[in-house]
Parts: structure tokens; sequence; C-alpha cells
């Protein structure tokens, strides 16, 4: 038991850890994260280096998580693991501040969305909105900053 609780706290401390350092992401990621975050809202973005739209939603997202402290944003690039160089220039040019930043960990991608969600078909940029119950709202598309916002002070509350 306390063994259990031992690994839990490290895992919780690394996805809280900071920005710095892209982590894997695969199947078991988003229970993962779930876990982390228990009983606290958090937003799971999907982008890639060549989505045009994914760099103003690291824009908007960053903005809102600096308004919003409380509510963590966990980044995750859909590009292949052999892209990875790529990613953390893309990132640092793009700098997306406090967020968590992870990268798709298989190139069999379809099983790691279908994972997240059975319905998303690789669609960019992708984002859900977990309320602090975890119930998920999926936004295709570019996300819009008053809408978002919204979103964010709801969750603050």
């Amino acid at each position: 038991m306390i063994r259990r609780l031992a690994v839990a706290s490290l895992f919780a401390f690394a996805i809280h850890a900071g920005a710095a350092g892209l982590r894997p992401f695969d199947a078991q990621s988003l229970a993962a994260i779930r876990a982390a975050e228990a009983g606290k809202p958090f937003v799971l973005a999907f982008w890639s280096t060549t989505c045009e739209p994914c760099r103003e939603d690291m824009k908007v997202l960053k903005a809102a998580q600096r308004k919003f402290p409380g509510v963590r944003v966990h980044l995750v690039a859909v590009d292949p693991p052999s892209e990875r160089a790529t990613i953390e220039s893309f990132l640092r040019r793009y700098d997306p501040g406090r967020a968590t930043r992870w990268a798709f960990a298989d190139n069999f991608s379809e099983r790691v969305r279908y994972a997240v969600d059975p319905a998303w078909r690789g669609e960019l940029p992708r984002t859900y909105l977990f309320d602090r119950t975890h119930r998920a709202e999926s936004v295709s598309g570019a996300l819009t900053e008053p809408e978002l916002l919204r979103w964010f002070a709801r969750q603050a509350r």
C-alpha cells in the first residue's frame, strides 16, 4: 500500500513538475493525467508542428492559463516520435508558457487517439476541456479566446 502511494505520488509530481521537458504520451497517459488532476479541471490540447491554427491556440491557451493558473494545460504533439527535435524547436519558438508538454510516443497514432477519444479521427487542433468531475467537452478546430476564457473562469470558481 505504501509503495503504491509512493509510486502514485512520484507520478503526480512528474506531471506537475513544470513545463520543461517533453513527456512521452501513450495510450495510458490520459488515465495518468486524470489521476494526477483528480478533482481539478484541466485542458488537454493536441497539436502538430505543421498545424497553422495550433499556433494561435497555443497563444490563447497560454493567456488563459496565465489569467487562471489553477487550471493546468497539457499540450500533446501528435507528430511522430522521430520528430522530437522539431517539436522541441517549435515549443522554444512558440513558448506555450506553463503548459505541460507531451509528445506521442507511438508511431501508431490511431491507437493513442482511440485511447483518448474513439470518435476522434485526427483533426487538429483538437482540445478537450475537462471540468472538476472530468466530464470532457471536445473542440475541433481553432479555439476562440472569449469562449475559452469563459470556460476557464467557470472552472476557477
